[in-house]
């Protein structure tokens, strides 16, 4: 067993980030990866030994980070057909999820209605610790994707106060108007505090009484005070509170704040790492599998029944499809939220003398039941039905006048959606007359992550040769393509010239020596862009720009000869040599 703290940070920490590394690989959502390395570490580590009272605390902070970006990423006026939708899961369909979940335990483990009760709230909670990185992998259409987005962060605090009000009513036996009112208390202080801490963050950023280097830390600040400021005048209120104080950022408009959705984006990525193996790691696996058999039955009820009955009744005359409604029946995951309050409330039962019976195995079944079997058919339901959206091969170019015009010509013509991006009035228009869509608007937007998404953009380019506009587009570009999918022009000042907290490093379309200014001279002189099938043509005097796969994916790669016979070459000369001396 490890019993120093320190080398069992190690440990988890590794174990989380190498979880996640191979889903990214593998393209599957991590969580399964991740709630296996707890599982396995469960024999080696004891994190309620190593780490005691503090466990919770920081497992209550780490879900508050979640549900912060999770909040931050929820835009309302983006979110038009599914709104009511929306608002029915988070009610009505909250409560029959918690009507049928309890029942079904209650008749499975034979226990007290009371418990089954509070496993039956807990499991109303789908949580974006499992959504968020599925919807990530599957990529649904809207509006099925922005309504799970909603649900999935909405649903974690109010399945939280529900559960905390259950654990109340058994511990204290309250009355059925003592239940109400803490509840109406609990909802009210999150969002209280939620609200005072947005309106003061954002107040403070917009009057600049912040100095840009200390926006982040400041920020993280204000989410662990309204989630400790909540919590300390209603349990479980911080949940709420933070939830807010994320929808708070994504909805004003006073202030900039992708540089703080980025920070908590990766803040996010390793909270959720590291709670789903030390959770996973706190799970006695006896237990489980003494009730494996209900809680198997348990899951099979809440996929087959439950969640298809909660999305009926919440969608009733609303305008989402029919393919959109059976998307959704198909997706209800329980997450890190779910298995953080069972054992919460296990301990907190402990001490006041109450038996929590299979609380805590019986939860974790679930989570990991719903899990296995969401990520196993999210994406086969969503191609299926139609609803993901068409894998990105979409190519940005950044500048490069009649250069980027020629080389979209081309790749539209191989059916390669391309955008211009920071195209001169003159080249702008020449390219719309052609047929190439052109993006003239603010590349800090909203609107312009949008279009990047809308049209499956997947690679940039940055041609100008201006240091500023390809620093600022290609680092705008990454947040959605990734970095390793942004390429250039030789432009070796561009990283340090960027400005910017995120550099990023174009890798090179052409050999050194070949700028945006030499590249432009070259096609002003004649220089061309030609299209060649395989790697059979001869290439003397031509330089390979990218190479496209007959399945339209696009390769920015200089080894032609790695291209099969049914890949196309584009390629840019002739009288061109990689020496430039």
């Amino acid at each position: 067993m490890i019993d120093d703290p320190l080398t069992a940070l190690v440990v988890i920490s590794t174990a989380a980030f190498a979880s996640q590394w191979l889903g990214a690989r593998l393209a599957v959502p991590s969580v399964l990866f991740l709630l296996a390395a707890g599982v396995a570490l469960s024999g080696v580590l004891d994190p309620d030994e190593l780490f005691g009272e503090v466990l919770f605390t920081g497992v209550g902070l780490g879900v508050a980070v979640l549900l912060f970006e999770g909040g931050s990423s929820l835009t309302w006026r983006r979110l038009t057909v599914g709104r009511q939708a929306v608002i029915r899961l988070v009610t009505l369909g909250a409560f029959i999820a918690w009507a049928i979940g309890a029942g079904s335990v209650f008749i499975l483990f034979d226990i007290d209605g009371g418990i089954a009760l509070l496993i039956g709230a807990i499991l109303t909670v789908s949580g974006p610790t499992v959504v968020m990185p599925l919807l990530r992998v599957v990529r649904p259409r809207e509006p099925a994707g922005s309504v799970l987005r909603w649900e999935g962060i909405l649903i974690d605090p109010i399945g939280a106060a529900l559960a905390i009000v259950v654990l109340d009513a058994i511990i204290e036996e309250r009355s059925a108007p003592r239940v109400a009112v803490r509840v109406l208390s609990t909802f009210g202080a999150g969002l209280a505090v939620g609200l005072i801490v947005t309106l003061a963050i954002v107040g403070a950023l917009h009057r600049r009484l912040i100095a840009d280097h200390l926006q982040v830390p400041a920020t993280l600040a204000a989410l662990i005070a309204a989630y400790g400021l909540a919590n300390e005048l209603r349990p479980e209120a911080g949940l709420i509170a933070v939830t807010v104080l994320g929808m708070g950022f994504a909805n004003q408009r006073r202030v900039p704040a992708a540089h703080i959705v980025e920070f908590n984006e990766n803040l996010g990525a390793a909270a959720l790492g590291i709670l789903f193996v030390v959770l996973g790691a706190r799970v006695e696996v006896g237990d489980v599998w003494e009730v494996l058999p209900e809680s198997l039955a348990l899951v099979a009820i809440l996929v087959l029944l439950a969640r298809p009955a909660t999305v009926i009744a919440a969608t009733i005359g609303t305008d989402l499809t029919w393919r959109d409604r059976i998307f959704l029946m198909t997706l209800a995951p329980r997450g890190v939220v779910a298995a953080a309050v069972a054992s919460l409330f296990a301990l907190e039962l402990e001490l006041h003398d109450v038996d929590p019976g299979p609380l805590v195995p019986v939860v974790f079944s679930v989570v990991v039941g719903t899990v296995t079997i969401t990520s196993l058919t999210a994406r086969f339901a969503a191609r299926r039905l139609r609803v993901a959206e068409p894998e990105p091969r979409g190519v940005a170019l950044i500048g490069g006048g009649r250069f980027a015009i020629e080389l979209a010509h081309h790749l539209g013509r191989l059916e390669v959606p391309t955008l211009h991006v920071g195209l001169d009035d003159d080249s702008a228009a020449e390219a719309a007359g052609r047929g190439q869509l052109v993006f003239q608007g603010r590349l800090d937007s909203e609107e312009f992550t949008s279009t990047l998404q809308t049209m499956g953009i997947a690679h940039a380019v940055a041609l100008s040769g201006t240091d500023h506009l390809d620093a600022f587009a290609t680092t705008r570009i990454a947040d959605v393509v990734g970095k390793a999918n942004v390429y250039g022009v030789d432009a070796p000042e561009l990283a340090e010239e960027s400005g910017t907290s995120q550099v990023v490093t174009p890798r090179p379309i052409l050999p050194a020596g070949y700028d945006a200014a030499r590249v432009a001279e070259l096609v002003d002189s004649g220089v061309r862009v030609r299209s060649v099938r395989g790697p059979r043509h001869p290439r003397s005097g031509w330089l390979t720009l990218c190479r496209v796969d007959p399945q339209r994916r696009v390769s920015f790669d200089h080894d032609p000869t790695s291209a099969g016979d049914e890949d196309v070459l584009l390629q840019l000369g002739p009288g061109l040599s990689a020496d430039t001396s």
